[in-house]
């Protein structure tokens, strides 16, 4: 017994989720380098303020050296208060010997200090303690000698508070490198979903082959990969194509032998398949069937009967009344040939019409009840050609004429048959009427009625207090009982 396969788990496609992992991680490397670059943007900012201090400084040392050597104190804290204005810190200028000659802050006035910057102008960073409670605060002191006449006369001391980050995060390198992600995820995206529906389609394809189905064959050409990927799909499918017809044929072949074996012991009608065929074709010239449907048609015609080869030999040849076991046998007889063509993907069609021949337009045929529109369009046309053709050559006393076949079923318009496909059917009937033989065959038709009668009639001729029998499935044999106890 074949193990059921696992029921398909629903979720995300592979593009879906190449999709999001890709957002993903673009998100992170956006959110990453917009930590970074808020930080590089800092340092890059202390690095220029760093230089522009310098460079202010050696501008006060160079305007603050002639000042210095003539000990012009009065234009030099000039000099002095502007430049603090200006940079909003601190200015200390120091004298030969090191001694402070100008305090902006006025704190260290006359106090030596010493010169440090002699070999060259140079910054460092100091920390001054604040008011209690707040942490230190960080400044950072530009040290230029004062030089005059190539001697250096002095130092300049420039002191400014070093400004904290107060940025942590940079948004606007952040939606770039974002943007520039997500279109590189898009292109991703696309190309994934392009490959994925191309690789589906290669499924696709051998999942068919895996269930029997050829044709159309997905074999792409752009890409290498999957184009030999389709070539193998197309081999495959030939060789699968050619086995199956090959089977297909040989039973074809064999099951239109058991037909015609039936019809020469009397177990069914003799030529009944090919006369229901050649006015099942009349029929579908009328409607403009597609060929392939025509084709199903016609085999399923000359196959009408091929499900009674699994009934007992004496119900088929019985002339009285069938017991409901009995019956109910003789009805499973579509059931039994429909499942032995079904087993031929290329025949499930045929199988198909032949599983549904006895279904009725009003729903109450066999097997499943089907109604109007329901009952595929063969298989309608094949319900009405079968049961002209009986009524013509088989009946429970002697066959009718062809007018009288056509008042017979012109009594279940709308019931048993399809009323639009029956007045084509009575319409050409009519403009080429069969050609009775005189000497023909005639073969009774098992029961009591004919097989396109609704499930309840026959029942309903029982007596009321007789049981209803339930028949099994598996009733049906091969050989007729006499040969059984033999």
């Amino acid at each position: 017994m074949p193990v059921p396969s696992p029921p398909l788990r629903r979720g995300l496609t592979l593009t879906q989720r190449l999709a999001f992992s890709l957002f993903a991680g673009a998100l992170f490397v956006a959110i990453v380098l917009g930590f970074l670059s808020a930080s590089r943007t800092e340092e890059q900012a202390a690095t220029a303020a760093a230089t522009a201090d310098l460079e202010l400084a050696r501008s006060l040392s160079e305007r603050a050296a002639p000042l210095l050597e003539r000990g012009d104190l009065l234009r030099l804290s000039v000099l002095a208060t502007v430049a603090r204005d200006q940079v909003h810190g601190r200015l200390l200028v120091l004298d030969r010997a090191g001694r402070v000659v100008i305090d902006t802050a006025l704190v260290l006035g006359d106090r030596k200090l010493g010169l440090l910057a002699g070999s060259g102008p140079f910054q460092r960073t100091l920390d001054r303690e604040a008011a209690s409670g707040e942490p230190p605060l960080l400044q950072r002191e530009s040290l230029v000698p004062v030089r005059f006449g190539g001697e250096v006369i002095g130092e300049l001391r420039l002191q400014r508070a070093v400004a904290t980050a107060t940025t942590t995060f940079d948004f606007a390198w952040f939606a770039l490198v974002l943007l520039s992600c997500l279109t590189l995820v898009l292109v991703a995206a696309i190309m994934g979903h392009h490959w994925s529906s191309r690789v589906r389609r290669a499924t696709d394809s051998l999942i068919r082959l895996t269930a029997g189905e050829t044709g159309n064959v997905a074999t792409d050409t752009g890409d290498l990969e999957l184009q030999n990927l389709g070539y193998a799909l197309r081999e495959m499918e030939r060789g699968i194509t050619d086995g199956l017809h090959l089977v297909t044929d040989g039973f074809v072949g064999l099951a239109q032998q058991l037909v015609i074996n039936l019809e020469r012991n009397r177990l069914i009608p003799p030529g009944h398949g090919s006369r229901t065929e050649q006015l099942a074709l009349r029929l579908a010239d009328r409607v403009q069937m597609l060929e392939a449907d025509r084709e199903d048609l016609a085999l399923a015609c000359r196959l009408v009967d091929l499900g009674k080869a699994w009934v007992r030999p004496a119900i088929l040849q019985k002339a009285g009344e069938l017991t409901p076991q009995e019956v109910a046998s003789l009805r499973q007889h579509p059931l039994r040939g429909a499942d032995a063509l079904a087993v031929f993907p290329p025949l499930r069609r045929v199988a198909k019409i032949l599983r549904h021949q006895s279904e009725r337009y009003d729903g109450a045929g066999l097997p499943d009840g089907l109604r109007g529109d329901r009952i595929s369009l063969p298989t309608r046309i094949l319900g009405i050609a079968a049961a002209f053709d009986l009524l013509t050559t088989c009946a429970a006393e002697r066959p009718l004429a062809w007018q009288d076949a056509l008042g017979e079923l012109d009594k279940t318009r709308g019931e048993a048959f399809d009323p639009w496909l029956l007045d084509l059917f009575i319409e050409d009937v009519r403009k080429d009427p069969p050609v009775e033989e005189p000497d023909r065959p005639v073969m009774i038709v098992p029961g009591t009625g004919m097989p396109w009668e609704a499930q309840g009639e026959a029942a309903d001729d029982r007596d009321d207090d007789e049981e209803e029998v339930t028949v099994s499935d598996e009733l049906e044999v091969l050989i007729d009982d006499d040969e059984e106890h033999a």
